[in-house]
């Protein structure tokens, strides 16, 4: 998976260090923040494939879930 920018202003509560940036772990968080609190230049930059990787995984709102299983449900169909 290709290595996206890191919005630190979403991540403000967090302590990663520039390494953890590249795990599965700290990709699902960020992911999930830029889903919740991000731009769409944000979801731009970690692009919509690793939005459907992850959603299963995400800790986001009932409402952000709904309709990014919609979007996707859409495209697909």
């Amino acid at each position: 998976m290709k290595t996206f920018f890191v919005n630190k202003s979403l991540i403000w509560d967090y302590d990663f260090s520039e390494e953890e940036y590249g795990t599965e772990k700290f990709r699902k968080f960020y992911v999930g923040r830029v889903l919740m609190r991000g731009t769409d230049v944000d979801l731009k930059e970690v692009g919509l494939e690793a939005v459907r990787r992850y959603l299963p995984d995400l800790d986001i709102s009932r409402d952000k879930r709904e309709f990014w299983e919609w979007y996707f449900a859409r495209k697909a169909g």
